[in-house]
């Protein structure tokens, strides 16, 4: 939730204060001069509700800064951002938050680590696929190179032979 100018960030203040009983709890500030963003629990409990009816769940409030006048040294929020994490909002409901830790993150959790399993076994399958095709490769090259020495073999015998063939059929027909 993002809010511009003095007036809108009181607004937003006040209904920060219908919502909670109790101030937030600053758990880590940083400024550096322009912006402060700063880590709050905020403690939901609505006046409409028993002030048993409480919910904590973490924000981070990030303050804009400028000066009030030019070398003044005055500094005046002029923009406010609230942000919430979903995980933080899940967890500050108590049967959500159940549901979450005990399902939810279980769950995720079963799918990732079936999904890396199943990664790792489709690389070591390709690795092997990879193996067994260089040994394909290898022996394919090594029985071409078999084969040419064999038919320069048979190239060579093969003239003598075609000699000889033809002086044993002039022999035997002429």
């Amino acid at each position: 939730m993002s809010t511009e100018g003095v007036l809108n960030i009181q607004y937003v203040y006040t209904v920060w204060q219908t919502m909670n009983r109790k101030e937030p709890v600053i758990n880590n500030i940083v400024f550096d001069g322009h912006t402060a963003v700063i880590h709050l629990t905020q403690t939901i409990s609505p006046c409409l509700f028993p002030s048993f009816i409480q919910i904590q769940f973490p924000s981070i409030t990030t303050l804009r800064f400028k000066e009030t006048e030019q070398d003044s040294g005055l500094l005046k929020v002029y923009q406010q951002e609230d942000s919430w994490t979903l995980e933080g909002l899940l967890q500050s409901v108590p049967l959500i938050s159940f549901w979450y830790d005990h399902v939810v993150r279980l769950m995720m959790g079963k799918i990732v680590t079936a999904t890396g399993d199943l990664l790792d076994a489709a690389i070591q399958q390709a690795e092997k696929m990879t193996l067994r095709g260089q040994q394909i490769q290898r022996i394919g090259r090594e029985l071409a190179i078999e084969n040419i020495e064999k038919l320069d073999e048979y190239k060579s015998e093969l003239h003598e032979n075609y000699i000889k063939g033809i002086q044993q059929w002039r022999r035997d027909h002429i």
